[in-house]
């Protein structure tokens, strides 16, 4: 959408200020780790040249990260530009000077749906939830449907990943069981840390995949239902047998059998998966609790009203039905523009005139005007904020933690470079040394991947804290007035003559239509909200009616205009200017004269107009 400058600004300041400090922050930092394996790489590369192409990658991964979020966080804190086109109608605006944005808008509803809200006293933006997930959670929040559709997404999706981590969690127990209690023979011991290893992944994706906001969510309700429910269970209950079965067929042969066994002998460090899971579980206790009281904070705030005002009546006046609807648009509404913009029209001014005759016909006609929506910051409450403000930086703290355990991971990488030339300098290795060296090895990459495990966990609760706490901050509130009028009814026209005397000559004639009128107006005070975002598109986003109030008091006011105006019309023409008035005078003058003229005695009847003429052009010869 263009940027339209005007001298008003609209009063929409820019709500991702606070939120881009802490993320430029958290750039800053990550930018100062990147930096020092840079600086290392000189000193290093004449050492080993593997550790130096190592430094200088995990240095340039840090400085991308780190420059992308310092520039990131400054772009949210730049001026946030406003046009006086924003924000995004509800429906096609069909306003004359609005043609170009109106291409450019992608409105969420159509006329025929604000028209059936008005008429039917109901929301259309309330959808009903869809699957087993999206209606639990509606359920244990009732007030959730009434919310906007990113942040009814943001709470189904959390919850699917919750429900995801708890089935998975059973069925790592039930597995656990099985190679515990040794039902699963002599793969037990294998199986147990593959399994660990596989649930450790399956989780991280899953939250993964749940941090992620798509802006295709604005427009519609995604549905979490029974077939994702079934993927979860299917996933747990299979992944254990597949698994086993694999295992045994490797397990089969027999240099992979020996391997097994001379691993098994020596001190080989099973997978440590309790730190990761409760790492996982931890945030997502923190999460969940943040997000959860953020929602209910937000939900404390809806009204859900869905009211409006009505006016239904029959007038019999001397009226063109054209020019009332050319009144309401051109005058009465027009008179309610908010800062002088052009109000959204979304049923078009079309009246239709059917002609019976030449003397009569019949009419109908609609139209449907929003008023330029005035921006209504939310009063949230100092919980709210404290909340979202915590949310934010508890995702940045996170996110700085991962580029910190990945810098720490270059000094484990040293070791295992270090042990693996310790090996191949050796001449001969005996199966003693070979064992030693895969034992070693084996383990230090385990620990390195717990690190990497605990790196990509807080890098998910992260940018989830990240995503949500950003959808809080990029919620705004307009108000506007929605008004619908439909009128229908019949005319004739009929001729009215004024003026008109025995011996005057001046006289107004005049064709009236006289129109019996059936007005039916709706018109509702709604509050609308929309996503911002950072960008040329900060406010081009869908925007969805939330509360619909009655308004009487505006009612009347509009009614009162279009009464005063059908009372102060003219159906007689009158002479309005000088010239005319003076001419009229002196006809009337002359016309004085000739009736004043007397009788003379001769004369025994009256004197005719053509005598009288005669005689008063004789008196004026000398």
């Amino acid at each position: 959408m263009a940027y339209d400058y005007g001298s008003e600004s609209l009063g929409i300041r820019n709500p991702f200020k606070t939120e881009g400090l802490l993320r430029a922050i958290r750039g800053f930092l990550v930018c100062l780790l990147g930096i020092y394996p840079l600086l290392q790489v000189m000193s290093v590369i004449t050492q080993d040249q593997v550790l130096a192409w190592m430094y200088a990658a995990v240095g340039f991964v840090l400085l991308t990260g780190g420059l992308s979020a310092l520039g990131g966080g400054i772009f949210q804190m730049l001026r946030f530009f406003v046009g006086r086109s924003v924000p995004t109608s509800l429906a096609r605006n069909y306003s004359k000077s609005e043609q170009e944005t109106a291409k450019l808008e992608q409105a969420h509803y159509q006329g025929i749906d604000l028209e059936a809200m008005l008429m039917g006293r109901k929301n259309k933006t309330f959808v009903e939830p869809e699957g087993f997930i999206s209606r639990l959670v509606h359920t244990l929040v009732p007030k959730l449907i009434f919310l906007p559709y990113p942040l009814r997404n943001l709470a189904q999706r959390f919850a699917g990943a919750l429900i995801a981590t708890a089935v998975a969690l059973v069925a790592y127990a039930l597995t656990a069981f099985v190679c515990v209690t040794g039902l699963a023979g002599n793969t037990g011991d294998i199986l147990l840390p593959f399994f660990s290893f596989v649930l450790m992944v399956y989780l991280i994706v899953t939250w993964r995949a749940a941090r992620t906001v798509y802006r295709k969510a604005e427009r519609a309700i995604e549905s979490q239902g029974n077939f994702k429910l079934a993927k979860i269970i299917a996933f747990a209950i299979l992944a254990p047998v597949l698994l086993g079965l694999a295992i045994n067929r490797l397990l089969q042969q027999r240099d992979v059998a020996l391997l097994v066994a001379d691993l098994q002998g020596g001190e080989l460090a099973s997978f440590a998966i309790l730190p990761q899971l409760l790492l996982v579980l931890l945030f997502a206790t923190i999460s969940g609790a943040l997000t959860l009281l953020l929602l209910q904070q937000r939900t404390a705030l809806v009204k859900a009203q869905t009211k409006v005002s009505e006016y239904r009546a029959n007038w019999q006046e001397n009226i063109h039905p054209r020019e009332l609807f050319v009144n309401i648009d051109n005058i009465v509404m027009a008179n309610r523009r908010h800062k002088e913009i052009p109000n959204r029209v979304y049923r078009e001014l079309t009246p239709e005139l059917n002609e019976q005759s030449a003397s009569k016909g019949d009419f109908s006609g609609e139209v449907m005007i929003e008023t330029q929506p005035a921006y209504t910051p939310i009063e949230h409450t100092a919980i709210f904020k404290l909340l979202r403000l915590c949310s934010t930086m508890l995702g940045q703290i996170l996110l700085l933690v991962g580029p910190i355990i990945l810098f720490y991971l270059l000094s484990e990488s040293e070791l295992i470079v270090k042990l693996i030339r310790e090996f191949m300098a050796i001449q001969w290795s005996g199966i003693v040394v070979v064992q030693q060296f895969t034992v070693t090895l084996f383990n230090e990459a385990q620990f390195m991947i717990t690190l990497l495990f605990s790196w990509l966990i807080c890098s998910s609760f992260g940018r989830l804290l990240e995503n949500y706490s950003h959808t809080f901050w990029a919620e705004l509130n307009f108000d506007s007035l929605l008004v619908y009028l439909k009128c229908e009814g019949t005319y004739t026209e009929s001729k009215l003559t004024t003026g008109k005397g025995i011996y005057d000559s001046t006289s107004s004639e005049n064709y009236v239509m006289r129109s019996s009128l059936t007005p039916w107006i709706i018109s509702s005070r709604i509050m609308t909200s929309t996503f911002a975002d950072s960008g040329n598109k900060n406010i081009d986003y869908p925007r969805y009616i939330l509360e619909m109030e009655d308004n009487p008091e505006e009612m009347q006011a509009i009614l009162d205009d279009i009464r005063s105006f059908l009372s102060d019309r003219e159906t007689i023409a009158s002479i309005k200017n000088s010239q005319d008035l003076s001419n009229t005078e002196r006809i009337y003058q002359i016309n004085q004269q000739s009736r004043a003229m007397p009788v003379t005695s001769d004369q025994g009847i009256l004197a005719s107009p053509q005598q009288d003429a005669d005689a008063s052009l004789s008196l004026d010869k000398p």
